[in-house]
């Protein structure tokens, strides 16, 4: 049953957006189906640990959303999370956590964030201008702990799927594995340049750096019981790695300048299985789907085959302006790009080959920062709202 949200209506669509071809065409892994629960949260920047930014169950507005409500923050300097009824802002002024139900303040922290995620009720924060990492209790900002680095950071921290930790990563390339209760380093590793980038599957990390180079770390445990992240390769790609995604198998890589490209994990060793150099720039976030890999650039949004690397189509816009990472749910993907939240049809609309209709569902003039998915909506911060930043949300 479609949530009650999915029924209201706003503001009437705007024409399409012009296409561009694609080569490979065909339909799989474009069946993609509405999402059916409206509960979802979204509490890692990329939604998992593996960095997806996709739910296929998540609902989520496929036609002209209505505002529930909006409130003021300082500008997001960070990607928002959605977790425990809350709206996470990392913002120039501190950390907000805002209820999701009616956007009243819970609570905020004057520190300087770079970006959070939340994980069991806790809210760990990295520092854009200092070496600091923070944990939080999520519904009452009472500080846990506070852990010094060797460096700021260009990265949320990324609660780890195993070995009950919090991995981290700064601008002088030192990754941490940190113990959630306490903020103990348990056990370090030197990449060549900073961290820009984390996801992780299982007992693998996977850290992508502004010199451009991806690596597989492997979390063992010791004789002592102890554990340690031990590299099993590195792979040299030609621009800063801005978005990595974890697949099983594989590792997706998005680099500034430079396209994207699919990595073999595991015993090949960062093998490249395929590039796609003419790919855009993606800001900060890739969209595994099924057989799709997506993002969002300057250009517009583009989405490949997440097997083979041919484009299965390309949505360009004609104004240049900031751009926001791209998410999805269910069968629709959203992006700010060209000035205006869009929403497309996550298989790429109807048509076959470089021939493509009603690919864009819907869009509104609002500036994007960051974009969320959670209680049947859209989460979105903007700088733009009524002359100040903050965030709306969207049903």
């Amino acid at each position: 049953m479609p949530s009650r949200r999915r029924l209201l209506s706003g503001l009437a669509a705007v024409g399409a957006a012009g296409l561009a071809g694609c080569a490979g065409g065909g339909s799989r892994g474009t069946n993609f189906s509405p999402g059916r629960e409206s509960n979802t949260e979204w509490p890692l920047p990329g939604h998992g640990p593996r960095a997806r930014s996709y739910v296929p169950d998540a609902v989520a507005p496929r036609t002209p959303p209505t505002e529930r409500w909006r409130a003021e923050t300082g500008p997001a300097v960070g990607r928002v999370v959605v977790a425990d009824g809350t709206v996470f802002v990392p913002a120039e002024d501190g950390l907000h956590a805002l209820r999701l139900r009616d956007g009243d303040e819970r609570w905020h922290v004057p520190i300087r964030p770079y970006g959070v995620a939340v994980a069991d009720g806790v809210a760990y924060a990295s520092s854009r201008s200092e070496p600091l990492v923070y944990a939080f209790e999520a519904d009452t900002g009472e500080m846990r702990w506070r852990v010094e680095t060797s460096g700021d950071f260009a990265a949320a921290p990324l609660p780890a799927p195993a070995a009950d930790a919090v991995i981290v990563g700064d601008t002088d390339g030192r990754v941490a594995s940190l113990a959630p209760r306490t903020g103990e380093p348990r056990w370090t590793f030197e990449a060549f340049t900073g961290v820009y980038s984390l996801a992780a599957r299982d007992d693998r990390i996977y850290v992508g750096t502004t010199g451009g180079e991806a690596y597989e770390l492997h979390v063992v445990e010791t004789e002592a019981g102890d554990h340690r992240g031990v590299p099993l390769w590195r792979r040299k790609l030609p621009g800063t790695v801005r978005a990595l995604t974890a697949a099983p198998g594989s590792v997706y890589a998005a680099t500034f300048g430079g396209g994207i490209a699919r990595l073999a994990t595991g015993a090949a060793a960062g093998r490249t299985e395929w590039h796609a150099p003419d790919a855009p720039t993606v800001t900060d976030a890739l969209v595994h789907a099924g057989g799709l890999v997506a993002g969002a650039g300057s250009e517009g949004v583009s989405a490949f085959g997440a097997a083979d690397g041919t484009r299965r189509w390309r949505v360009a816009v004609d104004r240049v302006a900031p751009v926001s990472p791209a998410v999805a749910a269910g069968d629709t993907l959203y992006a700010g790009v060209g000035g205006a939240l869009r929403a497309y049809a996550l298989g790429g609309g109807v048509g076959v080959g470089p021939y493509r209709a009603d690919v864009e569902r819907w869009r509104r003039e609002l500036p994007v920062r960051t974009l969320a998915i959670g209680d049947g909506a859209l989460v979105v911060a903007s700088d733009d709202l009524d002359g100040s930043s903050g965030v709306v949300v969207l049903e």
